[in-house]
C-alpha cells in the first residue's frame, strides 16, 4: 500500500498472542509523557511483548550510537551486521526523540518492512501515539482525472478499471500485474499536469491524500529516489523534518548520480514536439527549426557511435544550434496566456500546465547540450546507441562525484538536525573503515561512526570455501574450472544453493552447461519475476538458483533452505561503465589517491559483504561460502577483502560425498583446513 498510515490505538492483546491487561489510552507524545522512557525501557518492553525476542547487545549499542548522534547533532554512520536488528535500534530513538523523522531506504522490501512489520510491532508497545505513514513518488499514484481524460480516448483493460474502481490508495504497486509503461505514463499523478483544488477530483486525489497522511506523521518512510528529488527541489516535496535515517545507505551515491545526471534522446525531442503541437499549437517555424537541427545532431552523434556505449569528451558540432532553438520554443510558451482558448473543462488551466510541462523539459535538454556543446571536467558525458524497432541515441551527463550534491542538499539541508546512514555493509579495510563511504556522500567532520558486530557466531555457521589452484578469472581455463567447483560443491551440499555471478554472460554459461545435467531442479534471474524466484526457490526442495546482481542482496531466506552461496569472483566494477572510468581517470591524475585502492578495491569489497550476507539469517542457520577467485589468496588485497568478510572458518578442501553430508561437514570439530 502507498501511502499507509498506523494509528496509535491501544490494544489488549500482546505482539505474541497472549492476553495482557489493557492499557490506558495513549496520549501525544510530549516531554512529559515521554518521562521515564528510554531506550532501555522501550526494549524491555520489547522483549515482554514479543514472544522469541532477546534483547541483543548490538542492537543496543546501535540504539545508543543513534540516540548520540540525535542528541549531539552529529552526523552518524554505523555497520550493523547481519541479524543486529538496525531497524528497531534506529526507531526506537527515533520515536523517543519527539521530531519529525524521514527514514529512507533503498528497496521496496525494507520500505514495507518499516511500514508492515517493524512500526506496527512498536507502536503497539509504545505508551504514546505514534503515527506514522509511507509515501512514495508522485508518479506511483493513479491520478484520477488523467484516468478519466484517458478513458474517453482509449480502451483500458477491464482488470485495470476495476482496480481503479476499488483501491483505497491508487499505488500502482498495489497491481499484480505491470500496465504498459506508455499508459501509466499518461494516468499516473503528474505535477506538470495538476490541477491542484481546481480539480474536478481534488478532493479525493491519491497522491494529495498521500501527502496530507505524510504532513501529520511523526515517522515518514520514504525511498532515496524521492529523498534526494526533494532534497534538488529545496525541499517542495517532502514535509519539513528534522532528523533522518538512511537505511541501505551504501546505495545512496549511485542513486544521487542518477538522479543528478542530464540527458537527451532523439526520441526525447520527438515527443516533446509531438506534445507541443497537439496540445498547444505552436508556430510550425518553431517546431520544424528543432525538428532540422536536432535531426542533424543526432545524425553526427549516430555516425559517431563506434559501439553501443560510449565515452564523449570532446564539444559536438550542433549543439549551440538546437539549444537556440530550443530556447525560441521556451520563450514563445513562457510568453503564452491562451486566452483564444474558450475556458471550458478548465481547457485553459489544462494548456496552461501542458505548456510548463514542456518548458521544464527543454530547460533540462538545454543543461544537457550546454555540456555536450561544452565539456566539463566535473561532469562525464557518454553516448548510449539501441537499436530495436527504432534506432534510439541518447546522451547523458552523469556529475563525476555526486557528494558536494549529497552534502550540500541533503546534509546540510536547512531545518534538518542531524542524519544517520546505516548498512549491513559500509566498512572497508584501511585505517578509517568507513573513509571510502564518507567521502562518497561528502562528510569528513562531526561524525559518530561504529561497526557494530553480528550476534551470530559466523565460526561455528559458516565456513569459508577458497578452492586451492583455480586459474584467474580472466584466465581461459578459468570458466571450466569454475563449472566443475560449482557442481562439486551443490552435489555436496545436496543443492539449496545460491550460485552468484558478476556478469549475465557469466551466468548462462554456467546455467548452460551445468543445469541439465544436476539432479536439482534449477531456475536463473530472468525466468521469472525476481519476487516469484525467490517465492520458488523457497517452495522447491534442493533448488539451485542462479543470479547476478538482483540476488546479491535484499534476499533474506532463513534455515537449510539455503545452505550454500557460491560466488564466481570478486565483484569489481566492469571498466567499461563511463563514469567508474572516469573516476578511476581522475583519480590517476591525484598523486595522493589510488584508483585501485580507494574506489575500486572498497567498491568490491562491500559488494562481496552483500553476497555473502545471503547465507547466515538467523542463530540456526549453518552453510557454505564458496569463493572461486584465486585472488583472495594469491594477491596482496585478497587478505584485505577477506578480513572484511565475517568471521567464518576457512577451509581450501571439501569432503566427499559419502564421507560427509552437509550438516555433518559442518562440525567443525572436524578439519577440512587441507
Amino acid at each position: 500500500m502507498s501511502a499507509e498510515t498506523t494509528n496509535g490505538s491501544s490494544s489488549a492483546t500482546s505482539l505474541s498472542g497472549k492476553s495482557s491487561p489493557t492499557r490506558p489510552e495513549k496520549k501525544p507524545l510530549s516531554p512529559e509523557t515521554r518521562g521515564d522512557f528510554t531506550v532501555e525501557r522501550i526494549f524491555e518492553m520489547l522483549a515482554e511483548s514479543l514472544d522469541g525476542y532477546e534483547i541483543r547487545d548490538p542492537q543496543l549499542d546501535l540504539a545508543h550510537h543513534i540516540e548520540r548522534a540525535f542528541n549531539t547533532k552529529k552526523t552518524g554512520i554505523f555497520e550493523a551486521g547481519t541479524g543486529v536488528g538496525k531497524s528497531f535500534a534506529a526507531l526506537i530513538p527515533a520515536f523517543l526523540a519527539g521530531k519529525k523523522v524521514v527514514v529512507s531506504t533503498a528497496t521496496i522490501a525494507l520500505q514495507e518492512q518499516y511500514m508492515n512489520k517493524d512500526i506496527p510491532i512498536l507502536k503497539e508497545i509504545f505508551p504514546f501515539e505514534i503515527n506514522a505513514a509511507l509515501l512514495k513518488g508522485r508518479g506511483n499514484y493513479l491520478g484520477i482525472r488523467r484516468f478519466r481524460d484517458h478513458v474517453l480516448e482509449q480502451h483500458i483493460d477491464d482488470d485495470f478499471v476495476d482496480w481503479v474502481n476499488n483501491t483505497q490508495n491508487g499505488d500502482v504497486s498495489e497491481l499484480d500485474f505491470v500496465p504498459p509503461y506508455d499508459i501509466w505514463g499518461e494516468i499516473n499523478s503528474d505535477s506538470d499536469d495538476c490541477l491542484r483544488n481546481k480539480c474536478p477530483s481534488f478532493g479525493n486525489c491519491f497522491y494529495f491524500e498521500a501527502r496530507k497522511r505524510a504532513e501529520k506523521a511523526d515517522i515518514l518512510v520514504v525511498n532515496h529516489a524521492l529523498l534526494l528529488a526533494d532534497a534538488a527541489s529545496g525541499g517542495s516535496i517532502l514535509p519539513p523534518y528534522q532528523l533522518l535515517i538512511v537505511d541501505e545507505a551504501h546505495h545512496l551515491p549511485d542513486i544521487a548520480t542518477d538522479a543528478f545526471s542530464r540527458s537527451i534522446s532523439n526520441r526525447g525531442i520527438r515527443i516533446l514536439l509531438g506534445k507541443a503541437v497537439k496540445r498547444l499549437n505552436p508556430p510550425s517555424n518553431l517546431i520544424n527549426d528543432i525538428e532540422h537541427l536536432s535531426g542533424q545532431l543526432f545524425v553526427r552523434l549516430n555516425m559517431m557511435a563506434r559501439s553501443a556505449r560510449m565515452r564523449l569528451r570532446q564539444p559536438v558540432e550542433g549543439a549551440v544550434e538546437l539549444i537556440f532553438a530550443l530556447k525560441t520554443l521556451r520563450d514563445w510558451l513562457e510568453n503564452q496566456t491562451f486566452e483564444h482558448i474558450l475556458d471550458v473543462d478548465l481547457l485553459r488551466e489544462k494548456a496552461q500546465l501542458k505548456a510548463k510541462s514542456i518548458i521544464s523539459t527543454i530547460s533540462g535538454y538545454c543543461a544537457c547540450l550546454e555540456l555536450i556543446a561544452a565539456p566539463s571536467a566535473e561532469w562525464v558525458m557518454w553516448l548510449e546507441r539501441t537499436e530495436r524497432q527504432e534506432v534510439k541515441i541518447e546522451v547523458v551527463a552523469a556529475p563525476l562525484d555526486p557528494s558536494h550534491f549529497i552534502s550540500d542538499l541533503l546534509i546540510n539541508k536547512g531545518g534538518l538536525e542531524t542524519s544517520v546512514w546505516m548498512s549491513a555493509t559500509l566498512a572497508t579495510a584501511g585505517d578509517d573503515p568507513f573513509e571510502f563511504f564518507k567521502r562518497s556522500i561528502g562528510v569528513d567532520r562531526y561524525v559518530i561512526q561504529d561497526q557494530v558486530p553480528s550476534p551470530f557466531d559466523f565460526e561455528n555457521q559458516a565456513l569459508l570455501y577458497l578452492p586451492p589452484n583455480m586459474p584467474e578469472p580472466n584466465h581461459s581455463d578459468f570458466l571450466q574450472a569454475a563449472l566443475i567447483e560449482i557442481e562439486r560443491i551443490i552435489e555436496l551440499t545436496e543443492g539449496r544453493a545460491f550460485v552468484l555471478f558478476t556478469s549475465r554472460a557469466a551466468l548462462n554459461n554456467a546455467y548452460q552447461a551445468l543445469a541439465p545435467r544436476m539432479p536439482y531442479e534449477s531456475r536463473k534471474q530472468g525466468d521469472m519475476p525476481r519476487q516469484k524466484l525467490v517465492e520458488w526457490f523457497k517452495a522447491t526442495p534442493h533448488a539451485v538458483l542462479f543470479g547476478t546482481s538482483s540476488f546479491w542482496e535484499g534476499v533474506s531466506i532463513d534455515g537449510e533452505q539455503l545452505s550454500c552461496v557460491i560466488i564466481d569472483r570478486i565483484p569489481f566494477q566492469v571498466p567499461d561503465d563511463p563514469v567508474y572510468e572516469a573516476r578511476c581517470e581522475q583519480m590517476k591524475e591525484d598523486t595522493d589517491r589510488s584508483w585501485f585502492n580507494d574506489l575500486a578495491l572498497p567498491h568490491a569489497t562491500m559488494r562481496l559483504k552483500q553476497g555473502v550476507g545471503r547465507l547466515i539469517r538467523t542463530r540456526k542457520d549453518r552453510g557454505l561460502v564458496a569463493i572461486l577467485d584465486s585472488r583472495l589468496t594469491k594477491k596482496y588485497y585478497g587478505r584485505k577483502i577477506i578480513e572484511c568478510l565475517p568471521p567464518m572458518k576457512l577451509i581450501r578442501s571439501l569432503p566427499t560425498v559419502e564421507s560427509r553430508l552437509m550438516e555433518d561437514f559442518l562440525d567443525l570439530g572436524q578439519d577440512y583446513s587441507g
